[in-house]
Order: structure tokens, then sequence, then C-alpha cells
């Protein structure tokens, strides 16, 4: 990708992007854009959402594609990563519909919130010193691209990075197991449909070892990470298509939140 090239995706992207409108997968103009070129458009695309102002404050970082089948399907052999906006935060009230301006899928996470900052690589053993607290929440993931995505397409454009669903249960990750708390998502209706049940530690080699993976690639793509920004590990059970209704999720010792899509 040439230098002229790169400013016209990237001004495309941003007005799609803030319309709530698909963006041209980068790799239909450029199929052999490496994956570090993938990042780099992607911090590009992070910096003028941030200078654009709509999208507030980062929120925190996601990973993405963390179980092995997504990433054989993508070519790839290991997670990405995401930014995450506090324009589309959302409080779990069990009342209040939360209304977003394109297609979303609904993923259960953990989310760690860092109580200060990270500037070097972690590892096992250092890994929970700067985490104050984690919860369960809601993932509202949205790849927002004009035809099926690659790896690189996925990146580029944030990899589907759009909000959260969060609530109000916080516990220090050494207070519980947290690999083998229950996480169970339930669409409520006349007859409720459970969704998916899976074990939080189900993500990656489990939650210690997906939140290094995440911290140290974050670290590694030149993104900062502060006091108050939120970890998402990865998608705990399946993925799914977020349908207007409401909805509950449970996740054990970290409580359970219950929300309502539009």
């Amino acid at each position: 990708m040439t230098d002229s090239q790169q400013p016209t995706w990237l001004d495309a992207a941003l007005a799609n992007t803030l319309a709530g409108e698909p963006v041209q997968n980068i790799s239909v103009n450029h199929p052999d854009i490496a994956m570090d070129d993938a990042y780099a458009l992607q911090r590009e695309l992070v910096t003028k959402l941030q200078d654009h102002g709509g999208w507030g404050d980062v929120y925190g970082y996601k990973a993405a594609l963390t179980a092995e089948p997504a990433q054989q399907a993508m070519g790839i052999n290991q997670p990405i990563i995401g930014v995450l906006f506090e324009r589309a935060v959302f409080q779990a009230d069990g009342a209040t519909a939360i209304t977003t301006d394109r297609p979303v899928l609904l993923e259960t996470e953990v989310g760690f919130t860092l109580g200060k900052p990270i500037t070097e690589p972690v590892t096992e053993h250092n890994v929970l010193d700067a985490v104050a607290y984690c919860s369960g929440l809601i993932e509202l993931a949205s790849p927002n691209l004009q035809q099926r995505p690659t790896s690189v397409d996925l990146i580029s454009n944030n990899s589907a990075s759009y909000g959260c669903v969060v609530g109000v249960s916080n516990r220090h990750p050494t207070d519980i197991d947290l690999d083998a708390v229950p996480v169970t998502l339930t669409r409520l209706a006349s007859a409720d449909e459970v969704l998916h049940i899976a074990a939080a530690g189900s993500v990656m080699a489990g939650q210690r070892e997906a939140l290094i993976w995440l911290i140290n690639s974050t670290l590694a793509q030149g993104y900062a990470l502060q006091p108050g920004h939120v970890l998402m590990t990865g998608s705990i059970g399946s993925m799914h298509a977020g349908k207007a209704g409401k909805y509950r999720a449970d996740f054990g010792a970290l409580g359970d939140l219950t929300f309502v899509l539009d």
C-alpha cells in the first residue's frame, strides 16, 4: 500500500465508521497487505476516532479470534486485538433499551480493570499486579465490513470493536477460581432460550494466559495501558446475533447482568 493510497481508505473508513455504515474491506484493493500494515492502519483509524471526539476516550482493549477454529478460518495462528471507546459502553440496568447504530454480535467476556499503568511486558508472576478488579460483561462486537472479512480486514477496521454492556459486580481475580466460573447467556422470553453455557477458563489457555497475551500484544502495538482501562480477554462460549429482546448473563461468582436490546 502506497502513502497516497492509505489516506483514501482511512478517510472512507472513518466516515463510514462514524455513520454506522459498512467499511470497504482493505483486502479488496490490497490483497497482499501484511498483518503489520493492517495494525498500522488500525492505529491510524483509532487516532482519527480519538481526534474526532465523538467516540469519547479509550475505554480499553479487547482480544478477538481467541478460539483456534476462528483463527484457522482466517488463516492465522494467533488472536488479534482492538480498541474500545467510551461511546458505546452501556450500563446493564435490565430496563433501559440499548440502541446500536449497526448490527452487533453478543459475546460473554471477563473484563479486567486496571488500577495502575502498565508500561512493560508482564509474566504469569506479575500479570495481576496492576489489576484492580475483574467483572463479567457483554461485548457488542461489530465487524462492520462490506464483505466477509479476512484477518487483515478485521485488524485494520479495529477488530470488530464497537462497545460493551457492563454490570456492577466486581471481584479481584485472586479472590475466586476465575477459570472455573460458569458463564451462561440466556435470551429471556415466554420460553427462555439458553444460548450457551461455558467455563470462563475456556478462553485460550485460561484467563491468566489470555490476559498476559492481551497486555503484551497491546503494548507491542504501541498502545498505552492506563488506570481505568478495561481489558477484555475474549469470548466465553459462542457469539450470537444481537436480536432485539431481553437477555441475562450469569457469571457465577462475578454476579449476573440483565440488559435489553432495541
